[in-house]
């Protein structure tokens, strides 16, 4: 079998759990020993958020700080499983990349905070919150912060991303959607946001011809009438049809909805698959026998 281009997906909440990012760790690892490039981006909403709270700091340092850290994390966990793979020392293998993505500075976003970050707080919590200046928003599983998520137009640092596959290098980038910036005459300037991280990794696996995109979520993939009785697993289907359930509102916004969204605009420029599937059941999701397969 060919190798393949891979960008995989890791979701912020999902990897909270240190034996998740082993899992996937090890699934990653397998499937560079079989020949195969691969990009790890990650989320970071649950710890830019309480970072958020806690510092007097930008979102866009509190991104850069998450991206270090929690790929740091990442990378030894690759590392470890490539070791125990080879019974050898593979810790100069992944390598974290510490990527900008630049957003439009007239981004209708900026005036519509819609990404949920931090923890989820009850009601009370909330309005105490809300009374400290930051915005809130009701989700399924309670309340969170929402901040502003700009539309990504292009990821920084792709050339650098390109030459470490070249090298037979996994790379772990564009972490938390990627630092925030815009373009101004004077060079790049930070801006108040946090960009999806699906909707980034979705960009990032275009612009480097991935041949795969696949997110590692806490569920098993997409379900229709998500935590209702009659909820429905979808194993398979098109862009077309997943784009048709999205316009429906069938998904969450700032969950599920960035997911299908970033999936469809990955299948539709590439006319490549792509996949959601379960962090805890990496090697299933990953080999598409247990996850939502997305086709053209």
């Amino acid at each position: 079998m060919d190798s393949m281009r891979y960008v995989v997906a890791l979701g912020g909440n999902a990897i909270e759990d240190k034996k998740s990012i082993e899992k996937a760790a090890r699934a990653i690892a397998r499937l560079y020993e079989d020949g195969n490039e691969i990009v790890v981006t990650h989320g970071n909403g649950p710890q830019v958020g309480e970072l958020a709270i806690t510092q007097k700091e930008s979102l866009a340092i509190l991104t850069a700080q998450t991206q270090a850290w929690i790929g740091m994390t990442i990378e030894i966990s690759i590392a470890r499983a490539l070791k125990t793979l080879n019974k050898g020392n593979d810790y100069s293998i992944p390598e974290v990349v510490l990527t900008k993505t630049i957003v439009d500075k007239d981004d209708t976003a900026f005036d519509n905070p819609t990404k949920p970050i931090g923890k989820f707080y009850t009601k009370a919590q909330s309005k105490d919150l809300t009374r400290r200046g930051f915005t809130m928003k009701k989700l399924i599983n309670g309340y969170r912060r929402v901040v502003p998520s700009p539309e990504p137009r292009e990821i920084g640092q792709k050339g650098v991303i390109l030459d470490l596959l070249k090298s037979r290098h996994i790379v772990i980038a564009c972490g938390g959607g990627g630092v925030p910036v815009i373009k101004t005459s004077g060079g790049l300037k930070f801006v108040e946001a946090v960009i999806d991280k699906d909707r980034a990794s979705a960009l990032l696996a275009e612009e480097i011809h991935a041949d795969r995109f696949i997110i590692l979520t806490n569920v098993d993939g997409i379900y229709l009438n998500f935590k209702k009785k009659n909820q429905k697993f979808v194993s398979r289907i098109d862009a077309r049809k997943l784009k048709e359930y999205a316009g429906l509102g069938y998904f969450e916004s700032g969950s599920m909805e960035p997911k299908a969204t970033a999936c469809i605009d990955f299948v539709e420029s590439t006319r490549n698959a792509a996949g959601i599937g379960n962090i805890n059941k990496p090697e299933q999701a990953i080999s598409m026998k247990r996850l939502t397969l997305i086709t053209p």
